[in-house]
């Protein structure tokens, strides 16, 4: 408790009387209370001040995309989507393939073996029949039969023919061409086939996009983070200038016999207290310095801010009522979008693998040039070409069961994804009250915190005042510089905490557009701006 001087009456003689709190001259009427104008006037004003070149919550959301590798993982995505279109595409082609072949066959022949022919003159007439060959005795009188001429009734010769044997080539070369085409595929599955991969690249596109926004948003939020510990060292180094200088009132009081030891020791406890704050505070302000430049991939940023969080941020327009935002964001939400995207790709799937409970129709041609051609008899080494063309309709049993169970997969992933889609809307549902909520939050928590710190303010003038004259304890003092802290860390993170809720808001509503910054490519160093 502060003595105060002659409060005990007269005391003996002795040495000089210590020094008095001189009570301050009475102050003219004050002026209105400008919250903006008061952090414009103090430290704060310095240290959140925009700098040309510094950053940007709009800078830092360009610079994450460019940098994500979570974006860069989703345009990869669309590449192979891309790619799975071209093969789906080239597996609907006519399927033309060719060979060349050489083989070297053992030793072979055709052996027919002997026999007899017969001669005879019983060729046809000009114009006329052929003259079919008799039976008849051998000689006259003779009970055996032979062939006979009909005309002259003269035996037949018959001529011993020498074995017949074909040899086989022992050398086999050969050139073929393959054309095959699949007509019941077009008539069945490509439409469905191809519809079914460029959803899937559309969701894929989309899920691209809303990755990209998710990452501005994180990138805004970051910014705003690390603005928010600068504006926290600051206002508590700005504490503990002011509480040193309180402490020193203090001692000087306590070297006159004016202040007690206690009252030493209280503030010299609160400074403590202001330190390890500020350490704590650096310690944050640190650790958002790294989170912003590992998320831009920037580790000599240049941490000067360029834009002012003193000043309120615009308004929203046309932000209707809470459940109005949701239905917007059930409509513009480019995750749903996505994911009803891939609902369509299921569909197409599944009638595209339909066409396996059919007959399958194929036509065919092929063309051979070989040496020697198995199409002409006998075989001899030379070259010879040869073709043929058809169509064939096959069917298979165990397809069609394959084909069952593959639809059934089909329809429990079509099942799983209508499931997620609605655990999704529900999510962002929530999200957006969260948000809507925070941004009405904050933004009476700006008016609140505003008429807080102009009690803060006011309550600590009075108590220096009073404890200048020795009207109020160090007690008096400690609470109402705590009181005037946490007044200007509210104000400040009120007006930040705007500026969170609306970029929460614009991303849970789907308002927000993708920025289609060119992103790194981490196999490409050269490509790194």
């Amino acid at each position: 408790m502060v003595r105060r001087p002659g409060a005990d009456g007269p005391g003996p003689a002795g040495p000089p009387p210590p020094p008095t709190r001189q009570a301050p001259p009475a102050s003219a009427e004050a002026a209105p209370f400008d919250a903006t104008a008061y952090l414009r006037e103090g430290p704060l004003a310095e240290a959140l001040a925009p700098k040309s070149g510094g950053l940007t919550a709009d800078k830092v959301a360009v610079q994450a995309v460019a940098e994500s590798p979570s974006v860069a993982a989703k345009e990869a995505q669309i590449q192979a989507a891309a790619a799975k279109l071209d093969q789906t595409m080239i597996a609907f082609l006519p399927q033309l393939s060719g060979k060349a072949g050489y083989t070297r066959l053992s030793k072979a022949a055709i052996n027919f073996g002997g026999g007899y022919s017969v001669g005879a003159a019983t060729g046809p007439e000009a114009g006329g029949d052929p003259i079919p060959i008799g039976i008849g005795p051998c000689a006259m009188g003779s009970p055996q039969m032979c062939t006979v001429d009909p005309n002259t009734g003269q035996p037949l010769t018959l001529v011993v023919a020498p074995p017949f044997k074909i040899q086989i080539p022992l050398n086999s070369y050969s050139l073929q061409a393959q054309l095959s085409v699949p007509i019941s595929d077009y008539i069945l599955s490509l439409v469905p086939a191809k519809r079914g991969s460029e959803t899937r690249r559309d969701a894929v596109a989309l899920a691209r996009d809303a990755e990209r926004i998710k990452v501005e948003t994180d990138a805004r939020l970051a910014y705003y983070n690390w603005l928010r510990t600068v504006a926290s060292v600051v206002a508590v180094e700005d504490s503990l200038r002011r509480v040193k200088a309180r402490a020193l009132d203090v001692e000087n009081l306590f070297n006159a016999g004016s202040a007690t030891k206690a009252e030493v020791m209280r503030l010299t406890a609160q400074i403590a207290q202001i330190e390890q704050a500020i350490n704590d505070a650096r310690v944050f302000r640190t650790t958002a310095e790294q989170g912003l430049a590992i998320m831009l991939n920037d580790q000599d940023l240049d941490f000067s801010p360029g834009e002012d969080v003193i000043d309120l941020p615009p308004d929203m327009a046309d932000l209707g009522n809470l459940d109005g935002l949701i239905r917007e964001a059930h409509d513009k939400r480019l995750e749903l979008k996505s994911m009803e995207k891939s609902i369509g790709a299921v569909d197409y799937g599944i009638k595209a693998t339909r066409a396996g409970y059919f007959p399958r129709l194929d036509a065919f041609a092929e063309a051979t040039y070989a040496n020697p051609n198995q199409r002409f008899f006998p075989l001899a080494p030379v070259w010879r070409g040869s073709w043929s063309v058809g169509a064939q309709l096959t069917y298979s049993l165990n397809s069609a069961l394959r084909t069952r169970a593959e639809i059934r997969e089909y329809k429990a992933n079509k099942r799983e994804l209508v499931a997620q889609i609605e655990v999704m809307r529900r999510g962002i549902a929530m999200e957006v009250t969260q948000a809507y909520l925070a941004r009405n939050k904050a933004i009476a928590d700006i008016e609140l915190s505003a008429r807080t710190l102009e009690s803060a303010v006011e309550a600590y003038r009075v108590a220096t005042e009073l404890f200048a004259v020795g009207s109020a304890t160090t007690n008096d003092i400690i609470d109402a510089e705590a009181d005037q802290l946490t007044a200007i860390l509210r104000i400040v993170n009120s007006r930040i905490d705007l500026r969170t809720a609306n970029a929460r808001l614009l991303y849970a509503t789907g308002r927000m557009k993708p920025n289609n910054v060119q992103v790194y490519d981490t196999r490409d160093k050269a490509t790194r701006g």
